[in-house]
């Protein structure tokens, strides 16, 4: 049962960015004893009456904190399960937990917690063996569900530095060769019916995440594949195949955001241009400069409209240059993330600089006369810039973190304690 419940464990409860700070901070104590020895109780205690306090008053933090505690108290219950079946351990257990397809449920479902005490308590339960390829088939599940962070349990580092499976006592060539097979068919097939990488932003990064996802497990299975090919096609040739329908829906929602952008870009360059010609205060007539270029204030406005002007000057570019791209699968994995990125960037400074080029216009033209109206105006004309950030500001940090951030096949590191014997790869 717990095997079906993945709301009920971290990994299958998705939190918001404040959610996810008070799920750490906040202190839950399923024993009710002091968690560090070494502490002072007394602030220990304090510590508690505050977070209490904070519940009463503060509903998010009541709401995580029942979350955190109904966590806490289902991963106890399943190590307490598991340590009852490994003290009374009997080949009718392993069968029925083999025949249950407990690890099964788990791994379709991304349930690492789950899959973390089985691997502690019963590490036979997914050993390859000639004649039940078990290792393989969990693999294969976590493929054909995209759950990487099941798939980042059975990694390893290697003293090479590159990514590779944990290796049973048992393993055959021939095994491994059509496990290799059937996990990079996996990872060539789109499976539209599940939503597991519906979180990343976009057609176009969900396509990028697919891309993710056939380069790792091409990267762990090439070496152990005979054939470059399966059912008359290369593994690549059906992967572009199954994912034409992803491919024109990203082209499609990375073109009409080039679009949408570039109008923005337009808009603030035509803009930060004209006043670089109209400097306030006007020119002198003899010489052309501008009379009031002795202040701050106008040196201010001088370096922020440059500034603006030339960021907006690159994000139109950018965008321009994803507009006339070639759209082939393998660019959603870096070349065009990357140019959108960018021209995020370039038009979230090109609109800053907008408004402190404005800012400064207004202590210009307002001089010490009207100081108190500089700040009312200032804010509300940064409202609507600080909308569109606000508004963007998320998305642009999904983009960075799914392109620039860390693998999302990094190891877990949880075989250190693990008795197993492997072989040499």
């Amino acid at each position: 049962m717990l095997a079906r419940m993945e709301s009920h464990f971290p990994s299958g409860t998705r939190l918001s960015v404040l959610e996810a700070l008070i799920y750490k901070c906040i202190p839950v104590d399923l024993n009710y004893e002091p968690t560090d020895k070494s502490s002072d109780p007394a602030l220990q205690c304090l510590t508690r009456s505050i977070w209490n306090a904070a519940k009463i008053v503060v509903p998010i933090i009541k709401r995580t904190h029942e979350v955190k505690l109904g966590h806490m108290v289902t991963i106890e219950l399943a190590k307490q399960v598991c340590i009852a079946i490994s003290r009374s351990r009997t080949t009718e257990i392993t069968n029925f937990l083999v025949q249950g397809d407990t690890l099964g449920e788990a791994t379709a479902r991304g349930i690492t917690e789950i899959m973390k005490q089985c691997i502690q308590f019963f590490p036979e339960l997914i050993w390859m063996s000639p004649d039940d390829n078990r290792l393989a088939k969990h693999i294969l599940i976590a493929v054909h569900h995209r759950q990487e962070r099941i798939v980042r349990l059975f990694f390893k580092e290697s003293s090479t530095n590159q990514l590779s499976f944990v290796r049973a006592p048992l393993q055959l060539s021939a095994t491994i060769m059509a496990a290799a097979t059937q996990h990079q068919y996996a990872a060539a097939e789109y499976y539209s019916s599940f939503n597991v990488v519906t979180n990343v932003a976009g057609a176009a990064f969900q396509m990028q995440r697919e891309l993710q996802w056939y380069k790792a497990v091409e990267s762990w299975s090439t070496r152990y594949l005979a054939l470059g090919y399966f059912l008359g096609k290369t593994f690549w040739a059906r992967f572009v195949e199954e994912h034409q329908d992803l491919l024109k829906s990203g082209e499609k929602w990375m073109k009409d955001t080039a679009n949408s952008c570039m109008l923005v870009s337009t808009l603030i360059a035509t803009v930060l241009f004209a006043a670089a010609f109209t400097v306030p205060g006007g020119n002198d007539d003899k010489t052309g400069v501008p009379v009031l270029l002795g202040r701050d204030s106008v040196l201010v406005f001088a370096i922020s409209d440059a500034l603006g002007l030339f960021s907006s000057v690159m994000a139109i570019l950018l965008f321009l240059a994803i507009l006339t791209s070639r759209y082939e699968a393998q660019d959603f994995l870096y070349l065009l993330p990357k140019k959108i990125i960018m021209g995020l960037c370039f038009l979230f400074l090109s609109l800053a600089f907008m408004l402190v080029a404005f800012t400064a216009t207004l202590t210009i033209v307002l001089d010490k006369r009207m100081e108190w109206v500089l700040i009312p105006i200032t804010l509300l004309a940064s409202f609507p810039v600080a909308l569109f950030v606000g508004l963007q500001l998320p998305l642009l940090l999904q983009m960075v973190k799914s392109t620039y951030g860390p693998s999302i096949f990094r190891p877990e590191g949880i075989w250190d304690g693990v008795n197993y014997t492997e072989q040499d790869q």
